[in-house]
């Protein structure tokens, strides 16, 4: 059986700021019409920006959906055409004012396929050089050395949540990645 959904017309599309909303019908596998409603996004970026072997950067920044402060990777929304790793360099440098020599992509992931079409790509940073933070008008990052030990402690105790943060904290702390 074929599984695959075949989109019908868009019923609504609600555009944001940063992101917009959509409802879709869509013919299903069993010949019946169906809606969907997902989130409607450009895509993003995030790099784990590494100083050492074992100590990495991590920004700090208020999340309103979750009405807490996080920690997390440097990241950034993908502007409509951008390259990936374009994005990295410039959200790297805005968020925690450092350049990277070395730029290595980890992986490309849905974060929630079931509602959302948003694409990150991960990437590692390495060779790092220091320089001045240029935040956009509405950011706020705090920026901290972590070791990576210490991150992963956080990710166990439940003090870093976020997905893409965890996934490349695991994915970068793996011996088989090679940082520099």
């Amino acid at each position: 059986m074929n599984f695959a959904e075949k989109f019908l017309k868009n019923v609504t599309h609600v555009k944001g700021h940063a992101v917009g909303f959509r409802i879709d019908q869509v013919l299903l596998p069993n010949k019946k019409k169906g809606y969907r409603d997902y989130l409607d996004h450009p895509g993003a970026v995030g790099v784990l920006p590494f100083l050492s072997h074992d100590k990495i950067l991590l920004v700090q920044q208020y999340r309103f959906p979750v009405r807490q402060l996080t920690w997390e990777i440097p990241a950034g929304k993908l502007d409509k055409g951008e390259n990936p790793l374009l994005c990295v360099k410039r959200e790297l440098a805005e968020e925690t004012g450092y350049t990277a020599g070395r730029v290595q992509k980890l992986l490309s992931f849905w974060p929630t396929a079931a509602f959302a079409n948003e694409v990150i790509h991960l990437y590692t940073a390495s060779r790092l050089k220091r320089g001045k933070t240029n935040p956009d008008e509405d950011e706020f990052v705090r920026c901290r050395i972590w070791t990576l030990k210490e991150a992963l402690r956080a990710i166990q105790k439940g003090k870093i949540k976020d997905s893409k943060t965890i996934i490349a904290l695991l994915m970068g702390s793996s011996p088989d990645i090679g940082h520099f």
